[in-house]
């Protein structure tokens, strides 16, 4: 029971006004739920006081069938003269009464206005209700040469929309134009299995939000909208992502599910880098990352602020996990909901486009994460042909299998063999190209595209056609881009696919995590070296174990106990990833060493640290500077890194004497020498392949080759990088600028002062242990009451800086 009141039981603040009333019903036992249509919340509507007149049936606009009758009713708060009006004529009117009843046939195929009057006192109020009684379905063709989705007319002020639907027998467009409701000048023509209508007087410019209604119930977005309003998500993204001014806000209580834009002659995004391209594709260093974690904001605002950072390191091209439109906000992204929407959790699609400008001015490429095996249940091919009893798609679903045809899938599936399938796909794959101007792709689970129960892990010539035509579209939009599928399958069909111009993942995690612990058992670098050069390599993924966790946990001997021995393998382990042959990859902040394990702070898929104080921590700056310097080799050279012959000395056997890359070509000659021993000194030989000055590259050094079989001695950890001409590498080595500030006082028990001269943006509190505890925006007072006891971490970054400082709450 609400009691005393609404205002009371619910704390509402005087003057605040109260509208609605949200609830859902549970059973005792939580197995049984009520809740409105599409699995949302119930709202009721909250009269003010006094006067009000309120349907009671039909209590929502609806759809009914011609010739059925109904007995109208609405009820007054208060007494009162109350009136019908129908379609703007009165039929019927009481005097000084609660309730007004009618009994009405529907006898035409029309919209019907219901209006209940109510008038006290000179005072008059009104209740509305549409019914909407769906005059028989039009066949028509549609336009020529229109496909499925939206086609706006030059002018702006129409928008021809085409949806494919087979077998549902009607269709209506709900939105802005419709005030929300089925309106019969808003049903779709039927052109054989697909449905089609033009929407007139657009304003350009303007938003418009609307939705499929499908045989009377369900809900869909238009699956090739170019921007989606969530109900459940959109309300908790941070407002620094600046998305308000760009989004308008979901249409709340006019209808339930995600809701599709339509905009005609939108703002085109002013590009400044127009050409972009890969030279050397088959040389990049990829950066993978995670923009929710890659700064403390998780914005593309904040991690344009980290672009030059990446520059320095040496990063060619920077991989995004999935940006598509996803399920909630908190996500690794591979739970996609819609395809041509960039999900807002990260910024607006005016800031996505920023982003991807901000990293060709610095020469990096942008890789989308595309994820085709699968998608979420909210994706509107799945809504509009689904199995609620299995919880499943149906049978006769146009794009996804009932069940997945191979033991990796999750989420529903998509059937590749299914012609508008590949079609959608091939659309994705063209837009972003060229409205987004991303430069290639990384393709999730491509092993998942089989239709072959049992094959996925063998030879499938229907998979392998399906990733021709895709790859084909991207080279026809693009001949540049690159195409990365995430196989591992391996064999004669990795084989065909890179020999067609695919890249493919190679994951060599398990060996390199054994080198960082200083283990030579299964350390082997083998599997980097491939031929041809279609093999992205890597040490870490957003998948795998991180290198340098495992060594903090399991290393051999000071591995483990001694930091300083451990972080310094770090630069041992980045140079013979990025060093040998081909394209290789690394994981956000592991040229840094990053140590939280993947399973951390709640679970896999869960938020973790982010660490730009580290490079406030000498170890942690050494070895980003060190990476920079051998990743910016790989890039300032990529002839050599291409063209030269190499020789390998990498296997596991390479251990007691050292490991050995020899680079030899006419713009560079290199060798590099390793020890991965977790302690005592390797002798060892590098076989210089000429005599004459060589240039160590980490420490500036020049080394006198007298005898090209010298000998080395190299301390544990430590890696040589000697090149025959002078490297300079000034800029890769460059810190952040650190704010200058105090804090007062450094024992808390309330609150805290920053003190400095610059704009304070964000600060973000950590535990010791490295657990984000508390982020605060755009002040210098610092409210830390709600803290536990102990010590804590700060990092204050501003509008020039960034800094940490450390303060104990009492």
């Amino acid at each position: 029971t609400i009691s005393p009141n609404i205002r009371d039981y619910y704390g509402v603040p005087t003057g605040e006004k109260v509208e609605k009333l949200a609830m859902v019903f549970r059973s005792k036992d939580k197995k049984k739920e009520g809740k409105d249509v599409g699995n949302a919340d119930i709202f009721i509507d909250v009269p003010e006081a006094g006067l009000n007149v309120t349907f009671v049936n039909p209590g929502e606009n609806k759809r009914e069938d011609k010739g059925k009758t109904e007995t109208i009713k609405f009820n007054s708060s208060i007494t009162a003269n109350l009136e019908l009006l129908i379609n703007g004529a009165s039929v019927k009117t009481v005097q000084s009464a609660k309730e007004l009843t009618y009994s009405y046939t529907y006898s035409s195929e029309i919209d019907y206005q219901l209006i209940a009057k109510a008038t006290k006192s000179g005072k008059v109020v009104y209740d509305t209700v549409n019914v909407c009684v769906p005059a028989p379905v039009v066949s028509k063709p549609r336009p020529t040469g229109y496909k499925d989705g939206i086609t706006y007319s030059d002018d702006g002020t129409k928008a021809t929309l085409v949806l494919y639907a087979p077998r549902k027998k009607n269709v209506f467009v709900i939105g802005d134009f419709s005030n929300w409701t089925e309106l019969n000048a808003y049903q779709m023509k039927k052109d054989g299995d697909y449905w089609w209508i033009t929407i007139n007087n657009l304003v350009p410019n303007k938003l418009y939000r609307f939705q499929y209604l499908v045989d009377e119930e369900i809900r869909i977005a238009e699956p090739y909208t170019e921007l989606v309003l969530d109900p459940w998500n959109d309300k908790w993204i941070n407002e620094h992502h600046q998305i308000n001014l760009e989004i308008p806000p979901y249409p709340d209580g006019k209808t339930t599910g995600l809701v599709s834009i339509l905009q005609s002659k939108k703002p085109v995004y002013n590009w400044k880098v127009n050409n972009f391209k890969i030279d050397y594709p088959d040389n990049v260093v990829i950066y993978e990352l995670l923009l929710r974690d890659f700064t403390d904001e998780g914005s593309l605002e904040a991690a344009i602020g980290k672009l030059d950072y990446l520059k320095k390191l040496g990063i060619t091209a920077i991989e995004l996990m999935p940006i598509q439109e996803f399920d909630g906000n908190n996500s690794w992204g591979y739970n996609t909901n819609l395809f041509f929407a960039p999900d807002k959790a990260y910024g607006s699609p005016k800031m996505y486009k920023k982003f991807i400008d901000e990293c060709h001015k610095r020469g990096m490429a942008v890789l989308l994460d595309m994820v085709f095996n699968h998608a979420s249940g909210q994706h509107p091919f799945a809504k509009l042909y689904w199995n609620s009893k299995i919880n499943k798609p149906a049978t006769d679903n146009p794009w996804m299998n009932v069940t997945a045809p191979h033991e990796h899938s999750v989420f529903n599936d998509f059937d590749h063999s299914a012609s508008k399938t590949r079609e959608h796909f091939k659309r994705v794959l063209k837009y972003w190209l060229e409205e987004y101007k991303v430069d290639g792709y990384r393709m999730d689970l491509t092993k998942g595209f089989t239709q072959n129960k049992g094959k996925e892990n063998s030879y499938d010539q229907d998979r392998v056609n399906y990733l021709t035509e895709y790859y084909n579209t991207v080279k026809a939009t693009n001949p540049n881009a690159m195409f990365i599928l995430e196989h591992l399958v391996g064999g004669s069909e990795e084989n065909t696919l890179a020999g067609k111009g695919m890249y493919l993942w190679r994951n060599v995690n398990n060996a390199y995590s054994q080198s960082a612990m200083g283990y030579q058992s299964g350390s082997s670098f083998n599997a980097m070296n491939s031929f041809p050069r279609k093999w992205v390599g890597y040490a870490e993924s957003h998948d795998e174990e991180r290198n340098f966790y495992k060594a903090k946990v399991y290393g051999n001997g000071v591995v483990k106990s001694n930091e300083t021995d451990r972080l310094k393998r770090i630069a041992l382990n980045v140079a013979f990833t990025a060093l040998t042959p081909g394209p290789k990859m690394i994981w956000q902040f592991g040229e840094m060493g990053y140590d939280y394990s993947i399973d951390s702070h709640g679970g896999r898929t869960e938020p973790k640290p982010v660490v730009w104080d580290w490079l406030d921590i000498p170890l942690r700056k050494e070895a980003y500077e060190k990476s920079a310097k051998v990743i910016t080799l790989k890039r300032l050279y990529p002839k050599a890194f291409t063209e030269g012959n190499y020789q390998l000395n990498i296997d596991g056997g390479d251990w007691n004497n050292g490991r050995r890359i020899a680079l030899t070509h006419s713009n560079l000659n290199m060798v590099m020498i390793g020890n991965f021993k977790p302690s005592g000194s390797t002798t060892t030989n590098p076989n210089f392949p000429k005599t004459g000055i060589w240039y160590e590259l980490l420490s500036g050094k020049t080394l006198n080759v007298t005898n090209k079989n010298m000998t080395i001695n190299l301390p544990a950890g430590e890696v040589k990088i000697y090149t025959d001409r002078k490297v300079e590498i000034n800029n890769a080595v460059n810190n952040v600028k650190s704010v200058h500030f105090t804090l007062s006082p450094t024992v808390a028990t309330n609150y805290l002062t920053i003190s400095t001269d610059e704009q304070v943006q964000t600060v973000v509190i950590y535990s010791l242990e490295g657990k984000k505890v508390k982020t605060i925006l755009n002040t210098k007072t610092i409210d830390v009451t709600d803290l536990n006891s102990g010590m804590f971490l700060m990092n204050i970054t501003t509008n020039k800086s960034q800094g940490v400082g450390k303060f104990i709450k009492r």
